[in-house]
């Protein structure tokens, strides 16, 4: 379980507690409902309201029990006390207040081969983990085409703005699309065009295939964040296409303006989640700026921590709405008025449907 977390975080966590939620449903028995992290630094500081923090989404979910584990080097002097032992001792008592069984909180000074873990709970219990990339964890992470970055810092930098010269070059026809875009809503052969070359984008970014023309750039970001076509986007997608659909919002974020930029970012981090990426969701929320219904959304998502299932439940519903209401050829639903210097803040409507939903 201990080599694991690398895998269900995403990232390699460094100088951290994580804490693993077991549940008991019995349709999913001994599985990973939950997972947290939170820095080494601020377990000490107030115990009771970061227990509550931590276990706030939990009481929303079937646990049976919790394993925790601190991430940190150890004192190099022997017989040292472990690293952060009283503070984690307080912490953890706080969290059984909460009536959560906790099992197991070890000790580990980094994740490899080899590394020794040791018990706060026992001091007698102690093993060695097995090396963290080459376990069947890691094996299915691969296979399901996630990626476990060697730092949180490491998975963030997806999330850089391209050059400025690059930014600037594209804005205007980024500004012209989003008009173009709104227009189409209400011609079925184009907005069926816009679509296919939307999805005809997603699958070609399934292969690694991401757009190079600065056309063809533009013309995607504003069919992403233009309503009724950006909840069109949200489909009953196979995981090798919702991988394309994150990795082609977040190569467009580079060079969008806001507010496009939060819409793709909230849309690569809901798709991210709907795979069982938290942490990269997570970085996507942090990446948008723009007070927006779709953002909010993936925020609150996070916060309690909804299934991916239900997430996708609710994500196919409003993805068939939106492409119901273009066959329909009616006029997208929401306020449309103009922004300042019409196209030059970037228009996006305030609803969206999978929000509403």
């Amino acid at each position: 379980m201990f080599a694991a977390i690398p895998h269900l975080l995403g990232f390699v966590p460094h100088k951290s507690f994580v804490l693993i939620f077991i549940g008991n449903d019995p349709l999913r028995p001994n599985r990973s409902e939950m997972i947290a992290r939170v820095s080494l630094d601020d377990v000490g500081q107030d115990p009771a309201a970061l227990a509550r923090h931590l276990t706030r989404s939990a009481m929303d979910h079937p646990i049976a029990a919790v394993i925790g584990l601190a991430v940190c080097p150890s004192s190099p002097e022997p017989g040292s006390a472990l690293p952060y032992r009283t503070e984690l001792l307080t912490l953890t008592h706080e969290i059984r207040q909460h009536g959560l069984r906790i099992d197991e909180v070890g000790h580990v000074p980094d994740f490899t081969e080899g590394a020794t873990w040791q018990s706060y709970l026992a001091e007698d219990r102690t093993g060695r983990l097995p090396d963290p990339f080459a376990t069947p964890v890691a094996a299915t992470v691969v296979a399901e085409g996630l990626v476990t970055a060697r730092s949180r810092d490491d998975l963030a930098a997806v999330f850089t703005p391209a050059g400025p010269a690059l930014r600037a070059r594209v804005a205007p026809l980024i500004f012209s699309a989003l008009e173009q875009t709104r227009a189409d809503r209400t011609q079925p052969d184009v907005a069926r065009e816009r679509l296919a070359r939307a999805e005809g984008a997603i699958t070609a970014a399934t292969t690694g295939t991401l757009p190079a023309e600065d056309h063809e750039i533009a013309d995607l970001i504003a069919t992403f964040s233009v309503e009724p076509f950006r909840s069109a986007m949200f489909n009953d997608r196979s995981t090798k296409a919702l991988h394309g659909v994150k990795a082609l919002t977040t190569y467009l974020w580079r060079v969008a303006p806001e507010p496009c930029a939060s819409n793709l970012a909230a849309i690569a981090g809901l798709h991210a989640y709907m795979l069982g990426g938290s942490t990269i969701a997570r970085i996507a929320a942090d990446a948008g700026t723009a007070r927006l219904p779709l953002l909010s959304l993936l925020r609150e998502v996070l916060d309690r921590q909804l299934s991916p299932r239900e997430l996708k439940v609710v994500a196919i519903l409003a993805g068939s709405e939106a492409r119901a209401e273009l066959d329909a050829f009616g006029p997208a639903e929401g306020p449309q008025g103009a922004e300042p210097n019409e196209a030059a803040a970037g228009p996006c409507e305030p609803i969206d449907r999978l929000s509403r939903n």
